[in-house]
């Protein structure tokens, strides 16, 4: 089977989305399957000497996103398309890509969309001043809903878009590289200073300024520290809003076992965005024994349970009494019930649901209506 990703909003510093993405290609070469990457950059131009084939379409820089690029030649598109000739093109974008699967179902190519992102409350989260989009981002969400042979997503929150406008949607939860993020290297005991680490984008529906005053209030009475793992436009304003308080901002950690470290090295991970449609962060942590507080909002809630984390509503004070209520525990027994929460979810068990969702469709709409 070929399969062909279309992606927009990835570049070296973007987090759970490309990070899926990778996870997915090596399931379906491990299955396989051949795997070819269509993504924006500066230049377009093509590599096709990896494992993973990969073409750049030249696309510019959508404003007010921190500098991710999208794809907006169509007719470039089209042509690596046919080109390529895929059995399926999973499409990672419900926004300047949407006219994609229409165009597929035309061409007779199965299209499935990977819902990575909650669209409608992403753009109330921006105010009122972004009110127009609305009603465009329904057309959108209409149009994929209509002609998508199948809708992903990675969690009941994620689905709850679409719900009443489409019954093709399927609900695959992600997964943890095991090996990787490994609870081996845990500490039995709590640190001195007690580490809290943050690990999003800093943009403003990750709520990490809630963090930081959180942490305002806990170190009164406690020796204690915030790790922040991270870039994004609000880094300024969260800089100056840390001023005086024990907060370190890394910046985005792109070494993958480097970042394993550090939430194993965490005592408790906060992972606050209120409109996560899985919160691959807090699954990471988990399996490197690390307890989770999350918002009581978005799909976080889905991944942790009460035997590994907190749920809380997105207030300083009741983030302190979360971080209070885990210390109440063994971090030895924390440990093992975090590990035994992630090993529900495997990046192996993922994939094989994705072929078979892609094998299913594909007997459906292949060469339907082929131009």
């Amino acid at each position: 089977m070929k399969i062909v990703q279309v992606a927009n909003f990835i570049h070296e510093t973007s987090g759970g989305m490309r990070t899926a993405l990778g996870a997915l290609q090596n399931q379906y070469l491990a299955q396989g399957h051949e795997v070819v990457l269509i993504r924006p950059g500066i230049d377009s131009c093509s590599d096709e000497t990896n494992a993973v084939k990969d073409f750049t379409i030249r696309g510019p820089v959508l404003p007010m996103t921190g500098g991710y690029r999208v794809i907006v030649g169509r007719r470039e598109l089209k042509h690596i398309l046919l080109s390529l000739t895929p059995d399926v093109v999973e499409l990672s974008d419900k926004s300047t890509l949407y006219w994609v699967p229409k165009w597929c179902r035309k061409n007779g190519i199965t299209c499935v969309v990977i819902s990575h992102e909650r669209t409608d409350l992403a753009l109330n989260s921006l105010g009122w001043k972004r009110f127009p989009l609305i009603p465009i981002v329904s057309y959108f969400r209409r149009a994929i809903s209509r002609s998508a042979d199948v809708i992903v997503c990675a969690s009941r929150f994620a689905a709850a878009e679409f719900e009443g406008q489409s019954d093709s949607v399927h609900i695959v939860p992600l997964g943890v590289d095991g090996a990787q993020f490994s609870s081996s290297q845990k500490s039995s005991n709590w640190g001195t200073p007690f580490t809290l680490v943050v690990c999003a984008r800093l943009s403003p529906e990750k709520n990490v300024d809630v963090a930081i005053e959180a942490l305002r209030i806990f170190c009164r009475n406690n020796v204690c520290q915030m790790l922040v793992l991270g870039d994004g436009p609000l880094m300024n304003s969260l800089q100056e809003q840390a001023i005086g308080l024990p907060v370190h901002f890394m910046g985005h950690i792109s070494d993958r076992d480097a970042l394993a470290n550090l939430l194993a090295f965490a005592d408790v991970v906060l992972n606050l965005g209120h409109i996560e449609t899985f919160g691959l962060v807090s699954l990471e942590a988990l399996a490197v024994g690390t307890p989770v507080i999350v918002a009581s909002a978005g799909a976080s809630c889905e991944v942790i349970d009460t035997t590994c984390g907190v749920v809380v509503d997105l207030q300083p004070e009741k983030l302190v009494a979360a971080i209070n209520q885990l210390r109440q525990f063994s971090r030895e027994d924390l440990r093992l019930q975090c590990e035994l929460r992630a090993s529900n979810f495997n990046w192996t068990v993922t994939g094989e649901r994705m072929v078979e969702l892609f094998a299913s469709s594909i007997g459906i709409s292949k060469y339907v209506n082929h131009s």
